[in-house]
């Protein structure tokens, strides 16, 4: 038990590390946003993405914040 919550910490720290490592990524969207609410994908992983709005497919945005494991992004202005 004690070397699954040691793991488990381990994990954490490093997805928050990941995280912090996305603001600034310039990304398009694939999938439109529902309700503020979507995903998209970075490398190999799935993102969690939120927006003050909802997005269609093929916006610009850019990742300004995370939130747990969730990405804040904004519309990238082109």
């Amino acid at each position: 038990l004690h070397l699954s919550l040691r793991r488990q910490r381990q994990m954490c720290i490093r997805d928050s590390q990941r995280g912090q490592q996305m603001i600034g990524r310039q990304l398009t969207l694939d999938a439109g946003l529902v309700n503020g609410f979507g995903h998209v994908r970075i490398g190999d992983g799935n993102w969690r993405v939120q927006a003050e709005e909802d997005l269609p497919a093929g916006t610009q945005i850019i990742v300004v914040a995370v939130e747990g494991i969730t990405l804040r992004i904004v519309r990238r202005e082109v």
